[in-house]
């Protein structure tokens, strides 16, 4: 495991840590946002894999890809610098007149920022995207989001803040990394359930088999849909005003792109469901806290 004390604990050491909210007392916020100032909740998981990678093999640089705002970036530039090891940004888009905070961070941190029209950044899938990106074995690409097997299992360590003695566990779904690696690592009877925080008039399908291929069936979890308001990083005048009351009244931020449109998904659903509080309910908390900014 790493060890450097400006990184996340190790996660064999991690402990429950959850907070019932006060109006459902059975629903818990699982703390991912406690986990580090910077790298918080899921990003912590699905790098940790990459970086023990990085340790093992001597990989000098670090490549991957997001948007101007991608928590994702901003996570692996700050482990590349503390672990002196390079990192590159493959930023979707022209270059901005003005850098969002997130780049700056990014840039503060050695990371050498890429910015990539389009057309050329819908390929970041391809097999010759990542051969121009990492064009020898010095550097290692890592896919959008963390997106792999490895970052799959590593996303399982989240069981171990949530606990075993839920009835279902909720999580947003970006990758899918995440919602992966609770699937698979799920305790006997706890339900798993994304929520979308994108839209997607094909209902998700490409979701669906990408799951099947990381051998997630479609038995070991639920989907809610229908809560990613406009869609990916974009809030709705309801979403911004729940962001508001939830957070004066149980005293937990939220951010805008994942965990707020997760809890205000859940807050609809147990009023709408009432047999929902009667069961013991963990919800992710996946950190992002950056990208208030």
């Amino acid at each position: 495991m790493l060890s450097d004390s400006r990184l996340p604990a190790d996660p064999q050491l991690l402990t429950v840590d959850r907070t019932p909210w006060s109006q459902s007392p059975l629903v818990y916020t699982v703390r991912g946002d406690h986990l580090h100032p910077i790298i918080s909740g899921n990003k912590w998981f699905k790098l940790l894999p990459w970086l023990q990678r990085v340790c093992q093999l001597g990989v000098r640089q670090l490549v991957s890809v997001g948007g101007a705002y991608s928590n994702h970036l901003h996570a692996l530039a700050y482990a590349g610098w503390v672990l002196g090891v390079f990192t590159t940004g493959l930023v979707r888009g022209p270059e901005p007149g003005v850098w969002s905070a997130t780049l700056r961070d990014c840039q503060r941190w050695g990371m050498t920022l890429v910015f990539l029209e389009r057309d050329h950044y819908r390929l970041r899938g391809t097999a010759e995207f990542e051969q121009w990106a990492c064009p020898d074995e010095s550097s290692l690409f890592i896919p959008e989001g963390g997106w792999s097997s490895e970052a799959i299992d590593g996303s399982a360590h989240w069981w171990r803040l949530a606990g075993d003695d839920l009835d279902a566990l909720i999580c947003p779904v970006g990758s899918g990394t995440t919602l992966a690696g609770l699937a698979k690592a799920a305790p006997p009877g706890t339900r798993v359930i994304g929520v979308p925080v994108y839209r997607d008039p094909g209902q998700y399908i490409d979701l669906i088999g990408k799951l099947a291929e990381s051998g997630v069936t479609p038995e070991q979890y639920e989907l809610w849909t229908g809560h990613a308001g406009r869609g990916f990083g974009k809030a709705t005048d309801s979403q911004t005003a729940f962001i508001t009351q939830f957070e004066q009244r149980e005293g937990i931020e939220l951010d805008p792109v994942y965990t707020s449109k997760v809890f205000l998904a859940l807050e609809q659903r147990l009023a709408d469901e009432p047999e929902l509080r009667q069961q013991r309910l963990g919800i992710l908390h996946t950190g992002g806290l950056q990208g208030r900014r």
